[in-house]
């Protein structure tokens, strides 16, 4: 993955290092992201999102649209 913006406040920069999901992480970000109506249901895709890799950091958002997205829960 290549650097893309990264909103939470945790990064303190314009570009952060952002990795593809993994299984478990797929799963949360379901319930993550479901508040936004494009991505309910049969519309989630995991392969359409990414995790930022900055150190403390639990921001997964979609690779198209850094917008849409939030935080994993506490342990991720």
């Amino acid at each position: 993955m290549g650097d893309v913006r990264c909103p939470n406040p945790t990064c303190r920069g314009p570009l952060r290092r952002f990795r593809d999901l993994t299984g478990e992480e797929a799963e949360a970000t379901r319930a993550v992201v479901e508040k936004y109506p494009g991505e309910r249901a049969e519309r989630f895709r995991p392969q359409a999102y990414h995790r930022c890799t900055t150190p403390g950091c639990r921001r997964v958002q979609r690779k198209d649209n850094w917008q849409v997205g939030g935080n994993l829960p506490e342990g991720f």
